[in-house]
């Protein structure tokens, strides 16, 4: 650990001295070296944390000799339950002698309470939750010492993790924020396309590998009746975006060499690329819409607003290709099996798919207006010192949601299924989503659900199947990151990467859907090369290959 701490000091050393506008070579020659365990020693003085309470316990339980309040706020995740009624709060703090008195912010107002909390210095002693950390983290304690010496369940996790804690490092070099929620096998791919299969046996066609079998099997499903209804009213091919969250196309561009994401990038071997500007673009979007012309995609694809979308399937069983995050997208029935769409392959056997980053950036934050920020770290490395916790705070009560099994001496999670029997006795709730926001802090625990964790889940018997689950462990392998995890460098990069993402975003909307659906050529390909320089996606590029360069 110590050797790692050490690099993480010399980080935050090259960091400042990058933010006095140093142009030279200097601060990145410095800081391999300190990662190396050589020049530790620079004459800096460390920072050092604050003399402890005297109503602390530096080590054991409770936390604090007398009890003590502290006011946390938290996104509300129930109406139904408070959290100072969850029982994982009552019983951490009765093992504590922390009292929380939480200040519950509906999700809808979160950003505006907490940005007048921080413009008003009317900070909580924490809080729990999305904060702008390039702007914000100079009203929050810095963490780093706090962490060596009163948090060791959670240094020694960051010991077995090559990306903490420097994806939770500020501006400044410090942690000011520590990991929230769930880091979760599902959510490392967004975006999945999910082919009907009943529809693939019922025209007795194989699973499609590359776009010219796609098309193939598309062109099968306009023509051949694969519903059995004897009307011509499928759609071959439905999505509702070009990039985003589950419901889009971003992944469709992968067998041409490049993806589309919200940063519009993706790294590859510590290099950024920017990708609407490479020749596998144009030829996917000439691919596209060839799909378009031939009547194989949806033609109210681009328009769709997210109700219209998950209600597409409504009228039967006419979808036979969707995008979604799991294969229940776009109101599909029941009746059929949707399964997931290979990553499919190029014409040079490229094959990659858009991945997401584990790692959480942060989410428990603690103010200076804290007068005993020690208790807090102990606190947050309680919650987090074993697996029993993690799921208590993010799932409610052992033998409901989930239990832990003992195999050959390790503890293993086990998740089991949840009925509308289970749920009246637990509460009486309507669905497992009301059970988890009203029982546990679900997304947003404290307790993070560690990616290890998540590796050695297994289920009860009852469990359907997840297919989610299954496709992602099939193709992560071919995963492509678009940005790491992490913090920029300073406020002026990601405040120039974020006005000039905005503009690119409202362009490329339109020059998606323009090239899929009236197409693409030479011509049009060079107007839109001239039109992206206009918007200086090169500036936007070298910003995005800082952030990299800083956070690798």
């Amino acid at each position: 650990m110590k050797k790692k701490w050490l690099r993480a000091g010399a980080l935050g050393m090259s960091m400042a001295f990058m933010l006095t506008g140093c142009q030279s070579a200097a601060p990145a020659a410095d800081q391999t070296a300190n990662a190396d365990g050589a020049g530790a020693d620079s004459g800096a003085a460390p920072v050092v944390a604050e003399e402890a309470s005297d109503n602390f316990n530096p080590e054991g339980l409770p936390i604090v000799k007398e009890k003590e309040t502290f006011t946390i706020a938290v996104p509300q995740t129930s109406t139904l339950k408070t959290a100072a009624e969850k029982q994982c709060v009552i019983e951490t703090e009765e093992a504590t002698n922390i009292h929380i008195e939480w200040v519950e912010i509906p999700s809808s107002g979160w950003d505006e309470k907490i940005n007048i909390m921080f413009s008003t210095d009317s900070l909580p002693d924490a809080i729990l939750g999305d904060i702008d950390m390039s702007r914000n983290f100079d009203q929050l304690v810095a963490l780093d010492d706090y962490l060596e010496q009163y948090a060791p369940n959670v240094t020694a996790f960051f010991e077995t993790r090559e990306d903490y804690p420097n994806a939770l490092r500020s501006p400044d070099g410090k942690v000011h924020t520590l990991p929230i929620g769930d880091e979760s096998t599902h959510n490392i791919i967004d975006s999945h396309l999910w082919i009907n299969q009943t529809w693939l046996d019922n025209l007795s066609l194989e699973m499609p590998e590359t776009p010219e079998e796609l098309k193939e099997v598309l062109i099968a499903f306009r023509d051949q009746d694969p519903n059995g209804n004897g009307k011509q009213d499928e759609i071959p091919f439905t999505f509702q975006d070009s990039w985003g969250w589950g419901t889009s196309i971003e992944n469709i561009f992968g067998p041409f060499g490049v993806l589309e994401n919200g940063n519009h990038v993706i790294t590859q071997d510590g290099v950024v690329t920017f990708c609407a500007k490479e020749q596998g673009y144009y030829d996917a979007l000439s691919w596209l819409h060839d799909l378009y012309q031939e009547g194989l995609i949806d033609k109210d694809a681009f328009t769709l607003s997210a109700d219209q979308y998950a209600a597409r399937g409504a009228a039967g069983d006419i979808l036979g290709l969707v995008a979604g995050y799991r294969e229940e997208e776009a109101g599909v029935s029941g009746d059929s099996v949707y399964k997931a769409l290979p990553v499919l392959k190029g014409s040079d056997g490229t094959q990659m798919i858009g991945i997401n980053n584990v790692t959480r950036e942060g989410g428990f934050a603690i103010s200076k207006n804290c007068k005993n920020p020690e208790a807090l770290v102990r606190w947050y490395d309680y919650i987090n010192s074993s697996l029993e916790l993690a799921l208590k705070w993010g799932r409610g009560a052992e033998g409901v949601w989930w239990n832990i099994i003992e195999e050959n001496g390790e503890e293993i999670p086990q998740f089991l299924t949840i009925d509308s029997d289970v749920l009246a006795a637990n509460g009486g709730y309507q669905s497992k989503a009301e059970y988890r926001n009203a029982e546990s802090f679900s997304g947003k625990t404290p307790a993070l659900w560690r990616y290890e964790y998540d590796q050695k889940l297994i289920y009860d018997d009852k469990w359907p199947q997840d297919f989610k689950l299954e496709a992602v462990r099939e193709q992560v392998a071919f995963g492509v990151v678009g940005l790491p995890a992490g913090m920029a460098v300073s406020l002026e990069n990601t405040e120039r990467r974020s006005i000039l993402q905005t503009d690119i975003d409202t362009y490329l909307k339109k020059f998606i859907a323009d090239s899929v659906i009236n197409g693409i050529d030479e011509g049009k390909w060079q107007d839109h090369l001239k039109t992206l320089e206009s918007l200086k996606v090169d500036e936007y590029t070298q910003l995005c290959q800082e952030f990299v360069d800083s956070v690798e």
